[in-house]
């Protein structure tokens, strides 16, 4: 048995993101179980909100959603 985080990217476009984290118990024969409830969490593409981004959201997430903002920030 394994505990891991599964992270979904939801709803990103090129102001702002949604992710969702939930841990999960994976059995012997490759059953997933949820533990708990996920967790969300919205990121602007902001200054704050790229450097929240990058201590928060591990790799390969970080850079494809960098790879979808670019290196503009966002208007206001």
């Amino acid at each position: 048995m394994e505990i891991k985080n599964v992270i979904t990217v939801d709803n990103l476009t090129t102001l702002s993101v949604s992710v969702k984290t939930q841990r999960v118990l994976i059995e012997d024969n490759d059953i997933e179980t949820a533990l708990g409830l996920p967790s969300r969490k919205a990121y602007t593409n902001s200054n704050d909100g790229r450097t929240e981004l990058a201590a928060e959201v591990p790799e390969p997430y970080f850079s494809g959603i960098i790879a979808v903002w670019g290196e503009e920030l966002a208007e206001k």
